[in-house]
């Protein structure tokens, strides 16, 4: 009798790193709606600096998204 091969084939790894590339991605971008939501309900209550600080930083959450799907290309 001989032992099963316990070692990941190189095919589970890939797919193991995607899940976790997407599930990273998909937290972002949950993240993202939730403050545009917000923004939202900032600039319809007519707060444009509240509207501001919302939006601050949102270029790099955006930017790491796209960084983590490039790496599935």
């Amino acid at each position: 009798m001989t032992e099963p091969n316990t070692t990941p084939t190189p095919h589970d790894l890939d797919e193991a790193l995607r899940q976790l590339v997407l599930a990273r991605v998909s937290a972002i971008n949950g993240k993202v709606l939730a403050r545009l939501a917000t923004v939202s309900d900032d600039l319809d209550a007519g707060g444009h600096r509240a509207a501001l600080g919302g939006l601050d930083g949102l270029e790099r959450q955006i930017e790491t998204m796209r960084s983590l799907l490039l790496l599935l290309s």
